[in-house]
């Protein structure tokens, strides 16, 4: 809004020292002072599940920063009430963060701005304290020295002081003083401490004897020694006299102030920093015997200014003084925050996005305003350049635009967000590239940031009352919360949403959609973030409906706060009241969030998880998004033995009906640990009511009824009697990356599921009536508590929760009478966790054995996301251990291999951490095991990390080893490392060589897919485990696929070079797979074949298809050839080389529909799911199988875990 400047008196320095007018432009940094604050986790991968495809489609994102004249304001009251200025008080109202949400706070770490580099690191140049710059708009201008200036006072709250308020006596006062010439930083934050006694006499009670009517007294100077306050008080005597007091020793010039009482008793304080002031009185009656006393306040006496005085943390003086500076010179106004914020939030943004940018005066980098009524951003998508992504010379635009903003001005909300709207009317952002074809089903989100109200109708276009209750979206909805206002800024969000922005039968209704957003027509949603100001409303209280905020009336004030929000909800976006830094950090970054998961979640596309054979039943697992539920399909083969059953044993979905298996689903057993105590999971647990209750929401819920909720009660849900919470079709959540887990003994299979909980599932295919029943359920310790009671809220964007991966030991592979589960949370959270499952039907308390899982980064710094396989297996000298590679996003980037020695119990007796690589960025992520001499014993462990490096460590002994042997480190041939993120095969040749097969590649984040980053070639591998490291590929035979074609049923079909002997000289080979194609999963040793699978993710070329596709795959482990004869899958293949010369072996046959899972290989069929997961498609939950040839030889076992046993 249009800043109104107040006058004030001038304010007292503690010594006398030039007043500093800085020009501030502001705004809320979205990350708190120094990017996020230093305790905030992050990590590397999105909270939605990237097998979704959608964000294959980059997004457009408009981001409109307000720069209007408000914005240069150093102050942001913490009770939401709105105050300009630029000129702050030195009192604890003005200069604490706990009044001021924009002042200095010296518990967070403020850096410069992040510059528009991918470099986490690379920053502006950090500020000086004796040269700072006080432009409230620029790091660069107009610079300072805080050392003794009224600009370097804050205040902290005392220690023990919960509440402190304006009570300036609750407060430690704080400044940066000059400090000795012996100090060779020249300057120290010191303490400003209360004097004992703080009031000082400087004239004691005088009289004068007599004034004549209409006649002044003599001028009396008094000094002012940088006192707080000055106070001249007379009284006695009669006759009428009057005060007046000067800023200056003479009494010339205008008053200071007067006091003009009726008697001799008058006072004036001053409290200005003029270094000497005056007094006269002036006798309206003649004055006789009146009396006058001067006295002066000094509320803070200095510290000594030295190295050594005592800062308010733990900082050095030198750090402490780095930190001021930076807030001052980045962070002070709402826009430097502002400009801080959004720096920060956009440089963690992956490139897989189209980004632009506006003001709301739409200013060009000259200041200027190009046009408020026209159709364009002041910095439009710029899909001329590599396609408008977000990296390289586009991303060092939209900084530049950004980090140049001015302000001034009144703030014309509503022509923003219509100019906005008007721009993605066009094709312009529409157009993929420079060729102008346009994709259809792209997003377009428009981010509206601003810390007022709006009151300027510059560049608008009346729209009436466009949510009025008898109006409809293109498919006849009406409004969700209507009003009878006109021309409110809801209107102009609702208009935009609502209507289809592209017409005609080119632009087809194809837009991904959402449960979040259903409208699948061409259209612009919102989001908004006021900076500071309260509406009238609590958003924590279900949005009125009708809407019963009239912004239209009453001028500027809350109501048009309110007018923002009800801007998102109409179209489907969020809003949020951003008050401090660390608020406004979480506002966009969580915007930006949202657009993650609606572009991931949009297009309704199930995904099959990887898959468990237990030689007669597949297990097939997987979600479907949106709706964020988890399914699961049993199914034995068909008889023909050519694939997996079209008549499944049960499918998950469909056994929670009446008298079906999980009838009384919401009352089985569900465990936890909470507070290192295994307990049930129900309302009477520690803690219930502090994280599940929710309150003053629509969809509020009691802790009882939220936990019954998250338990698998559904009489709350949306659509039952007074039902208000997340409806579900079933009571599963989604299953993305954990895989079925097949337990033999008891006949059960575990999976985890991201509604907080590992399931256990009766799999015996002879329980004709409680196979499918879920018999128990766990909830980690780990888990994001507060965030799993979100999942009855309507507003849901998915988590992650229990993700990781699963592994069971028997008793009989133990020796011992307990079947122990060991189980990660995979993206859910760091660490493992442990079960007694020897009667999964009866599960209680005891039976959690122990859980070290975490959402805390300090715990254990080499603990990472376990997104591998966890294995439990018995080692040598009788001891059973659970084996763990620390993941990705450790605190330490290292890579680090976990081994838990259990007792016989399965407690833990001993942890053994073996770190391989302690430089950062790194993580072990996949193991293979190997068992030498068939006596089902672990004496070799393999690993894979993302740098490439391949571990193994020697098991033969009765302890761990303390180190390991590095084997290999995988690079291309432009010397880039290739991660290891899937499993690790064994095997051992006819000479007795063991080889380790592997493929490289990941598929974590955004910026893997492809066109997002620069592509680099990922390759399969087979090496020599020749107990030392093989240097370089160049120690490898070089390998191709020669041959393409198509099978008898049309899939492509890829063949590898014909068998060769690997020659002597050589230590194993390589294959160079096509870009982007890559391995993300285990591969299966079975005889001589390596079979593993291939991914190619979605590119984002077209609208068709967002899932990806692959290749199963099987090569010789030894050669890197096809068999010496036949070929590994028996299908019928028409292949030929490059020259059109036919021949080749069939080794790759295509998946489409999505990227193929794990390989499941059987005596007869190598399974691989699709991607496209759905139980309504039958029993095979979209699954490819293949026979097998007449090559393989040997017998299958449990992937990751064999007798390794020569090839035949």
């Amino acid at each position: 809004m249009e800043r109104t400047m107040k006058t004030k008196k001038t304010l007292p320095f503690r010594k006398p020292t030039l007043r500093y007018r800085m020009g501030v432009m502001g705004i809320t940094a979205l990350v708190a002072l120094a990017g996020l604050p230093v305790h905030a986790a992050t990590t590397s991968f999105p909270n939605y599940p990237l097998l979704t495809g959608g964000n294959a489609i980059p997004p457009n994102i408009l981001l409109i920063l307000d720069d209007s004249g408000s914005m240069e304001d150093t102050l942001m009251r913490a009770d939401g009430k709105n105050e300009d200025t630029t000129d702050l008080d030195d009192s604890v109202s003005h200069r604490s963060y706990v009044n001021n949400t924009l002042y200095y706070d010296p518990h967070t770490t403020y850096l410069p701005w992040r510059t528009s580099s991918v470099d986490l690191n690379a920053r502006l140049a950090a500020a000086d304290f004796k040269n700072a710059a006080s432009s409230y708009t620029s790091p660069t201008s107009s610079k300072v020295d805080l050392r003794d200036s009224e600009e370097s006072y804050f205040y902290v709250p005392k220690s023990g002081v919960s509440n402190p308020g304006t009570t300036t006596s609750n407060y430690d006062k704080y400044r940066i003083a000059t400090s000795s010439s012996s100090n060779s930083y020249n300057g120290g934050v010191v303490q400003v401490k209360l004097a004992t006694a703080n009031t000082t006499t400087l004239i004691d009670t005088t009289t004068i004897a007599s004034i004549n009517k209409s006649s002044w007294s003599s001028c009396i100077s008094v000094t002012n020694a940088g006192y707080d306050s000055i106070t001249i008080a007379t009284s006695g005597g009669s006759g009428d006299g009057d005060l007046s007091v000067y800023a200056n020793s003479s009494c010339s010039g205008g008053t200071y102030d007067t006091s003009t009482g009726s008697s001799n008793t008058e006072s004036v304080t001053y409290t200005g920093s003029a270094t000497g002031i005056s007094f006269r009185i002036y006798a309206y009656s003649k004055v006789t015997n009146i009396t006058y006393k001067v006295t002066a306040k000094n509320s803070w006496v200095d510290q000594t200014p030295t190295s050594s005085a005592t800062a308010p943390t733990n900082r050095s003086q030198q750090d402490e003084l780095q930190n001021f500076a930076n807030w001052y010179q980045y962070h002070r106004s709402r826009n430097k925050m502002a400009k801080a914020g959004a720096s920060e939030a956009f440089g963690r943004l992956g490139k897989n996005y189209r980004v632009g940018y506006d003001t709301i005066w739409n200013r060009n980098t000259s200041g200027n305003t190009i046009n408020t009524s026209g159709s364009a951003p002041a910095y439009p998508i710029p899909y001329a350049t590599n396609g408008g992504l977000f990296e390289g010379t586009n991303r060092d635009n939209f900084y530049s635009r950004l980090q140049g903003t001015i302000a001034n001005n009144g703030t014309p909300l509503k022509g923003a967000l219509q100019r906005a709207a008007r721009y993605f009317g066009k094709d312009d952002p529409w157009y993929v590239d420079s060729t102008k074809a346009t994709l259809t089903c792209r997003q377009n989100y428009a981010i509206l940031t601003t810390d007022g109200y709006w009151n300027d109708d510059s560049g608008y276009t009346k729209v009436g009352n466009a949510d009025k209750s008898t109006n409809t979206d293109v498919d006849g909805n009406a409004p969700q919360y209507p009003d009878s206002y006109t021309d409110t800024l809801a209107d102009v969000a609702y208009k935009y949403w609502s209507t289809d922005l592209k017409t005609g039968t080119s632009w087809p209704n194809n837009v991904l959609s959402s449960s979040a957003d259903p409208a699948d027509w061409q259209h612009m949603v919102t989001f908004g973030v006021s900076i500071g100001l309260q509406g009238n409303l609590d958003q924590n209280s279900p949005p009125p409906s009708p809407w019963n905020q009239d912004p239209t009336t009453g001028g500027e004030g809350p109501k048009r706060i309110d007018d923002l929000w009800h801007a998102a909800l109409n179209s489907r976006g969020k809003f949020v009241v951003a008050n401090n830094s660390d608020k406004f950090a979480t506002a966009l970054i969580n915007a930006l969030s949202t657009i993650d998961s609606r572009s991931a979640s949009g297009s309704n596309i199930a995904s099959s998880s990887t898959k468990t054979d237990t030689s007669t039943i597949t297990f097939v697992a997987g979600f479907t998004s949106g709706s964020w539920i988890g399914d699961m399909i049993a199914s034995p083969f068909n008889s023909g033995l050519t694939g997996v059953s079209t008549t499944p044993d049960w499918i998950l979905s469909q056994t929670f009906g009446t008298g079906q298996a999980n009838a009384n689903f919401k009352n089985r057993t569900v465990l936890t640990m909470k507070g290192g105590t295994a307990a049930l999971f129900n309302s009477g647990m520690s803690g219930a009511s502090d994280f599940a209750a929710r309150t003053g929401q629509a969809d509020e819920a009691t802790a009882t009824d939220n936990i019954a909720y998250l338990r698998g009660d559904q009489s709350k849900e949306i659509g039952q009697t007074n039902g208000t919470l997340r409806k579900r079709a079933y009571p599963i959540g989604d299953i993305v990356d954990s895989s079925p887990a097949y337990e033999e003994d008891t006949k059960t299979v575990y999976i985890g599921a991201n509604d907080g909980m590992l399931h256990a599932i009766d799999a015996d295919s002879s329980h004709t009536t409680t196979r499918g029943q879920v018999l128990f359920s766990y909830v980690p310790k780990g888990i994001d508590y507060t965030a799993m009671a979100s999942l009855s809220a309507t507003a849901y964007d998915h988590r992650y929760f229990v993700d990781g991966q699963i592994d069971v030991i028997s008793r009989a592979d133990q020796g011992n009478d307990k079947n122990i589960l060991v189980g990660a949370l995979g993206r859910g959270g760091r660490g493992v966790f442990a079960l007694d499952v020897t009667a999964p039907g009866s599960m209680d308390t005891g039976d959690v054995l122990w859980d070290n899982t975490t959402q805390d980064s300090t715990t254990e710094k080499d603990m990472g996301y376990v997104l591998g396989r966890v294995l439990i297996r018995k080692g040598n000298g009788g001891k059973t251990y659970a084996f763990v590679p620390n993941g990705i996003d450790s605190p330490n980037g290292s890579a680090t291999l976990f081994v838990y020695e259990l007792n016989a119990n399965g407690g833990i007796a001993a942890t053994s951490k073996i770190v391989v690589d302690s430089g950062s960025g790194n993580g072990l992520m996949s193991l293979g095991m190997a068992d030498l001499n068939g006596d089902n014993k672990v004496d070799t462990v393999y690993g894979g990390d993302l740098k490439g490096n391949v571990w193994r460590w020697d098991f033969t002994g009765n302890t761990p080893p303390a180190t390991a042997v590095k084997l290999f480190q995988a690079k291309d041939d432009a010397n880039n490392p290739q991660p290891i993120t899937g499993g690790i095969g064994v095997g051992r040749d006819s000479s007795g060589n063991i080889f380790v097969g592997f493929g490289t590649g990941r598929f974590i984040s955004s910026s893997d897919m492809p066109g997002v980053a620069t592509q680099t070639t990922q390759t399969l591998y087979g090496i020599k485990d020749v107990a030392s490291t093989i240097t370089s590929r160049d120690d490898l035979q070089e390998r191709t696929i020669p041959y393409s074609g198509t099978t008898e049923s049309g899939a492509e079909a890829r063949g590898f070079e014909n068998y060769s002997a690997l020659p002597p000289d050589k230590q194993g080979w390589y294959i160079d797979l096509p870009v982007p194609e890559r391995t993300i999963s285990a591969p299966t040793i079975y005889g001589t074949a390596m079979y593993l699978s291939t991914v190619i993710p979605p590119n984002g070329s077209d609208c068709k298809s967002t899932v990806g596709s692959g290749f199963l795959n099987a090569i010789d482990l030894y050669t890197g050839t096809s068999p010496e004869s036949g070929a590994y899958f028996g299908d019928d293949a028409s292949l030929a080389d490059g020259g059109g010369n036919a021949g080749g072996a069939l080794g790759s046959i295509g998946v489409n529909g999505g990227m193929p899972t794990e390989v499941n290989v059987t005596s007869v069929l190598a399974t691989v799911g699709t991607g496209a997961f759905s139980s309504e498609d039958g029993g095979e939950g979209n699954t490819d199988s293949h026979e097998l040839g007449g090559q393989p030889g040997g017998t299958p076992a449990r992937v990751n875990w064999r007798e390794v046993v020569p090839a035949q």
